[in-house]
């Protein structure tokens, strides 16, 4: 087996000459062509939260005493690490891009737009994602609390 390499003559190699630069200096737009913010609100996160809190609090009431108070604390301190690992995330994340505001009011939100991985969504349809399974985890807990209490 033997082995080839193509190589070029030094006599044929040429030298590249100076590259022209573009300007590279970013600019960034003015306060008043701001494009509008995208985020979710933070009462959209305010209630799916408290959705998942009135779960806790419920279950709190009426399992606590007896044997299942352990698995209380250990699902309270769990839920406790998650949600507070998201929600000091999203107070202290910012809008990445300059050119777009950080703030809106929540009728704003439910009217505009949010970026989402795979595009943008309309707010309500946002709000719908973030809040259905925290608000139905909350009515399904009440049902199964009042079952268990008066059955």
């Amino acid at each position: 087996m033997t082995m080839t390499t193509f190589r070029m003559p030094i006599a044929e190699a040429r030298t590249i000459g100076k590259v022209p630069r573009s300007d590279t200096t970013v600019q960034r737009a003015k306060q008043h062509h701001r494009l509008r913010a995208t985020g979710v609100h933070p009462y959209a996160i305010g209630i799916a939260l408290a959705g998942y809190a009135w779960l806790i609090v419920l279950a709190w009431a009426a399992f606590a005493g007896g044997p299942s108070t352990l698995l209380l604390v250990i699902v309270t301190t769990i839920s406790l690490m998650y949600f507070g690992l998201l929600v000091g995330g999203g107070a202290l994340s910012r809008n990445m891009t300059p050119e777009r505001e950080t703030e809106r009011s929540f009728h704003e939100f439910l009217d505009g737009d949010v970026d989402i991985a795979t595009g943008r969504v309309s707010g309500r349809d946002a709000l719908l994602q973030i809040t259905a399974l925290p608000i139905a985890a909350a009515m399904g807990g009440t049902a199964i609390v009042l079952i268990a209490i008066f059955a």
